[in-house]
């Protein structure tokens, strides 16, 4: 028997219908430049400074909690603060900036690139589906900056950030999380260019896949690190906008497969940090962190709106209860009033620490699901954008793509 199975999960009822979030905590954080990385309880850490990784998370906050209909002060400054750190970090672009100090002036030479990969995924779903026509335009215009960096992000989660991006410009009436806006303006030559560059990313993704999975170990690597969830649903929000079902069966069978891990018996389980769960070694219970909640609600949202199969709205369900309590400490993370999540299940309990990446996981876990919630009844509405799979899909072939370009 699995060590996990035996660990103590209290019942758990949900307290409250889902509503949107307050953001009274992101307030707290919101600095000149930024959401303020780190914090001692529930007080920021000036000294830790800003990072894009933050700033492009809360964007995707923004965009979403605005699109719901809600005029929020709060919201709109957090968007236009986000997209000036944004068009800062990537003003020398191909030189990309991670870290800012609380004075503004960038600490680090260069991004990772799992920072660019999200810059491009929040762009993207800004690009088309921000409430603001300014911030629609200015998303577009540092894509055009930006385009070239697509080609330099070979890692898998580099690579699985950007994917969301990509997909959310090629067709976001299938693909965003977010509603796009009708009728929105697009630069043409940055959605083609999304277009191309998904398919070669996600072609690329699928052979890497198809190299290393085994029956009993479907993913792409030996090990099940952070931000699992992310990898399966780019390649379903890829599908989903390039119309080809041979990403989506990859990005089934490496859900299935990661939720018969952390997510068997309808509670939600992550791999614990630091260490992860390598192939054939011991699973790490703790520390359980909200990333991986958010990324488990949104694969399933996203599967949802690949197969509309109602019981992926429920496994989502599960996921984003492991933020209300359903999970092995039997305590809630978040504070529903404000808006804030704890850093981790630890040991001995969760950790006293709430900072940007934990509160913006939740935040963006909430908005998701509020508007997935949205999709059963209407039966996920066609896309207005829809064409035939990809002209590039004649082309390319992803089971004899040359393993140099996944090389990295």
């Amino acid at each position: 028997m699995r060590e996990e199975s035996l660990l103590p999960f209290e019942s758990f009822r949900p307290r409250k219908p889902l509503h949107l979030p307050s953001l009274v905590h992101c307030n707290r954080l919101l600095g000149e430049h930024g959401l303020i990385q780190f914090t001692r309880g529930r007080l920021p850490d000036f000294q830790s400074g800003f990072c894009l990784d933050d700033n492009a998370r809360a964007l995707i906050v923004a965009v979403a909690f605005l699109r719901r209909g809600e005029l929020d002060p709060v919201a709109t400054r957090l968007g236009t603060t986000m997209l000036e750190f944004i068009d800062q970090a990537s003003r020398n672009a191909p030189l990309y900036h991670n870290l800012m100090d609380v004075d503004g002036n960038f600490t680090d030479e260069y991004a990772s690139p799992e920072s660019v990969g999200r810059l491009i995924w929040a762009l993207g779903i800004t690009a088309t589906c921000a409430v603001d026509e300014s911030w629609r335009t200015e998303a577009w215009r540092i894509l055009r900056r930006v385009a070239h960096a697509t080609s330099a992000l070979t890692s898998l989660h580099a690579r699985a950030y950007a994917m969301l991006g990509l997909a959310a410009i090629a067709d976001p009436d299938v693909a965003s999380p977010v509603p796009p806006i009708v009728g929105h303006e697009v630069d043409e030559d940055v959605e083609s260019w999304a277009r191309e560059s998904l398919y070669a990313m996600a072609a690329a993704t699928r052979f890497e896949y198809l190299r290393n999975a085994r029956s009993d170990w479907c993913w792409w690597e030996n090990t099940l690190s952070y931000d699992n969830a992310r990898i399966p649903e780019a390649m379903l929000r890829a599908s989903a906008a390039l119309r080809e079902p041979a990403f989506s069966d990859v990005g089934l069978a490496a859900m299935r497969f990661l939720a018969s891990i952390t997510q068997p018996n309808g509670k939600f389980l992550p791999i614990g940090a630091p260490g992860w769960y390598r192939y054939g070694g011991r699973r790490p219970i703790y520390d359980q962190q909200p990333l991986e909640a958010a990324a488990m609600v949104d694969v399933f949202i996203a599967a949802l709106r690949v197969c509309r199969d109602e019981s992926y709205l429920r496994d989502a369900k599960i996921s984003y209860e492991w933020f209300l309590g359903n999970n092995v400490a039997g305590t809630s993370l978040v504070d529903l009033d404000v808006g804030l999540c704890h850093d981790a299940i630890t040991p001995s309990g969760l950790n006293a620490n709430m900072g940007a990446e934990s509160t913006l996981a939740y935040l963006q876990a909430t908005l998701f699901l509020l508007n997935a919630a949205q999709l059963v009844p209407s039966r996920a509405r066609r896309s207005t954008r829809r064409r035939a799979p990809s002209v590039i899909t004649a082309s390319i072939d992803a089971e004899t793509l040359p393993a140099t370009i996944i090389e990295g």
